[in-house]
């Protein structure tokens, strides 16, 4: 199985959301984590990337 970890990019550094993602689902303005306890964070903001080799997503926040 595969985890990722998500970080809020804005503002120009990486900030942890969350880690052990494994699902992830884009709402009107919103990106939706689901962590491996099911955890949901909802993050306000875009989905800028998902790097399935690193295992990395990227969410732009809004500030």
């Amino acid at each position: 199985m595969c985890l990722s970890t998500a970080y809020d990019i804005g503002g120009g550094t990486e900030k942890l959301i969350a880690d052990r993602v494994t699902g992830i689902s884009v709402e009107e303005g919103a990106v939706r984590l689901t962590t491996l306890l099911g955890t949901q964070t909802l993050v306000e903001g875009r989905l800028k990337s998902v790097d399935l080799n690193r295992n990395v997503i990227l969410i732009e926040a809004k500030q």
